[in-house]
Parts: C-alpha cells; sequence; structure tokens
C-alpha cells in the first residue's frame, strides 16, 4: 500500500518539536529524515500561507530581491509568523504551536484568504524571532 506524501514547508518546525501537525509524517531516504505532509489540500494550503509570510518579509529581513534565504531567516519567517499569528487570533502568547493545520484554517477562516493577513502586526514578532535562545 502507497501513501501519497505532499511538500511540507513547516516540516524543519514540526521535526524541532516547536509546533505539532495532525497530517505531519516523517520519512527517510538513506539516512536523512525529513518531514513530509499526508493530506494534499492542507499542503496547499500551508504552502501558499509561507509563501505570503515570504512575500511580505522582505523589508523586515533585509532580504530585498534575495532569492533564496538562509534557515535562519527561513525559521524566522515561519516560526515568527505562525507565533504572530497565533498570539493575533488566539491571544496567545506561547511559544509552541499545537497544530499547524488548524492555525492556518483558522487564519482563512478569520481573513477569507491569506492576502488579508495584517502582515504590519506580523513584522514585529517575525523580527525579534531567534529559534535559539543562546545564553
Amino acid at each position: 500500500m502507497s501513501v501519497d506524501h505532499y511538500t511540507c514547508p513547516f516540516s524543519h518546525l514540526i521535526l524541532s518539536g516547536r509546533c505539532g501537525c495532525k497530517f505531519s509524517t516523517k520519512d527517510c531516504i538513506a539516512e536523512k529524515e525529513f518531514g513530509v505532509c499526508l493530506h494534499e489540500s492542507a499542503s496547499i494550503r500551508c504552502q501558499s500561507l509561507y509563501h505570503h509570510l515570504r512575500d511580505n518579509s522582505d523589508f523586515v529581513l533585509k532580504s530585498h530581491h534575495q532569492v533564496s534565504l538562509s534557515v535562519g531567516q527561513q525559521s524566522k519567517i515561519k516560526m515568527g509568523g505562525l507565533l504572530a499569528l497565533q498570539e493575533i487570533i488566539y491571544h496567545s502568547s506561547d511559544d509552541n504551536i499545537d497544530d499547524i493545520v488548524d492555525l492556518v484554517e483558522t487564519i482563512q477562516k478569520e481573513y477569507g484568504n491569506f492576502e488579508n493577513i495584517p502582515f504590519s502586526q506580523l513584522m514585529p514578532k517575525i523580527a525579534k524571532f531567534k529559534f535559539r535562545n543562546r545564553s
């Protein structure tokens, strides 16, 4: 029996334990472990949200006209953006996200589509997000 796997833009956040997702699973090729999505439409919605976050984060990351981003910059956009949206929608200041798909679905219901997200409210959280706290 073959199970279809789809791209998960937030897979490293899930593998790190910072986020959960009801449709995520791990897969391996050789010795490399990576996260995948088991639900096609959820994968498409998450990818769309990430692209909107990415497109609106150029100024805060000082990455204008930069095609590829470092892993750190991608983490700032992804985790910082998700945490900011969670804070706006659920009024929660948690540092983790229980279920990305639930959050993405709620965002879509709240704003109709991702173009209507108040990105200016997300940018401060994205700018100050650090994946690892160094003491």
